[in-house]
């Protein structure tokens, strides 16, 4: 029998993909725009079985023949069974949360745990933490008790959970709480699986503290409920550890690769051939400002100042890094801008492409003239360089060595967020 998913608005779901990869080609989405569809989806009983999401995880409860205990407990159902007529619901994504804070070694027993929001997955959170043995657990919402200026009182917390959707595409620079304030952090979950690497993981990461977005718990949580269709119909059940390998997969096809480096070290080139090795697209910022404006960066920066090319550089960077699935080599200053350094992270697995100060080009470079004003550039950059690349990699010789090393490594990638760093 078929399966699908039903919701209220479903454009960018990933359980199509997702079931696709654990053996299942006919999964579909079933879009209900109100209660009363969804009765009537419910009462024809035409599928085997079917996923729940936003807004119908309780609001398919009362409409089925039984319920799962822990389904119960937490007030939600995800997963509904069609076995002889009668529709069993259960809650996969109490175990897809834990399966995915155990992958990234975020520890819940005896900690003092943070909840930010209050529907249905945070919902699903305090069950999680309750279940895993926390020492507290506090929910933040606007209106609660616990709000967004008051938590901050809350200063022994050591894993905060984000369940809100700040941060989410398309709103995307965005973070829902200071981590900063919280002196004993230790491990921060979001959530959110687009972006990979939301502001609220990144700042976590900044500070040396363990973050894992939800990409695993969406998929374990997936593999769990095709499980459950599996052993109704009496098909194939799917082994753990596939969710990790499903989960690296969907990250790496939507990641781009950025690089960064001083103006000279190659970035364009290595670019270019990097996305032809790959099969990926490829974008410079810095032709990308030329096009629209048709001037050279040379005349902007003589024309109109530094300032407004900055500015232009920003909305290139921001739109090219939106997008997945491509090679983009950037301004060698774009970087020195945080929320320019976000969006490449939060999409991307970022490359420090690096050259010997006496072999960069100072061909029309406006900051870069002369090796004087190359060496005192890149001591100043060099910093920020490495703090947010996931990737060194030297290019003062072979640039076919430099290529074939990123390709190597570009899509060893763990769930959470974080690139491996590979020297």
């Amino acid at each position: 029998m078929k399966h699908c998913v039903i919701g209220k608005s479903l454009p960018h779901t990933l359980s199509p993909e997702i079931h696709a990869a654990l053996g299942d080609e006919d999964y579909c989405v079933r879009e209900l725009a109100s209660a009363e569809e969804l009765g009537k989806f419910v009462a024809a009983r035409e599928y085997g079985g079917f996923n729940v999401t936003i807004p119908y995880k309780r609001d398919v409860m009362p409409l089925l023949d039984f319920v799962d205990d822990e389904a119960a407990e937490v007030g939600a159902v995800n997963t509904v069974v069609n076995e002889g007529g009668k529709l069993k619901g259960y809650n996969t994504d109490v175990a897809g949360m834990i399966r995915a804070l155990e992958h990234a070694k975020i520890q819940i027993n005896r900690r003092h745990v943070l909840i930010l929001g209050s529907g249905g997955t945070g919902h699903t959170a305090n069950f999680v933490c309750k279940k895993l043995g926390a020492a507290s657990v506090n929910t933040v919402s606007r209106m609660g008790e616990i709000n967004y200026e008051n938590c901050y009182e809350l200063d022994g917390t050591q894993v905060v959970i984000n369940a809100t959707p700040v941060g989410m595409y398309p709103d995307m620079y965005a973070c829902p709480i200071d981590l900063n304030r919280f002196e004993r952090l230790e491990g921060v979950f979001d959530c959110i699986y687009n972006p990979t690497r939301t502001l609220l993981i990144q700042n976590a990461l900044r500070r040396g503290v363990r973050a894992a977005n939800g990409m695993l718990m969406l998929v374990e949580q997936g593999r769990l409920a095709h499980d459950l269709f599996a052993k109704a119909e009496g098909g194939e059940l799917v082994p753990p550890r596939v969710s990790v390998d499903i989960a690296e997969r969907i990250e790496g096809s939507r990641s781009n690769i950025v690089l960064i480096g001083m103006a000279g070290a190659g970035k364009s080139s290595v670019g270019r051939a990097l996305a032809e090795a790959l099969d990926m697209k490829f974008a410079d910022t810095d032709d990308e400002i030329c096009k629209r404006t048709g001037r050279t960066i040379p005349d902007i920066f003589a024309i109109d100042g530094e300032g407004e090319f900055r500015r232009l550089e920003s909305e290139v960077v921001e739109e090219v890094c939106r997008g997945n699935g491509s090679v983009i080599a950037v301004g060698g200053g774009a970087v020195t801008s945080a929320k320019n350094a976000y969006f490449m992270r939060a999409t991307g697995f970022v490359v420090r492409l690096a050259r010997e100060a006496e072999l960069l080009s100072t061909d029309g470079r406006p900051l870069s003239k002369d090796i004087d004003s190359v060496r005192q550039l890149l001591g100043q950059r060099e910093p920020i360089y490495r703090q947010n690349a996931d990737l060194y990699v030297e290019n003062n010789g072979n640039l076919q060595d430099a290529v074939d090393k990123i390709a190597r490594e570009a899509r060893r990638r763990f769930i959470g967020g974080e690139a491996k760093k590979v020297t």
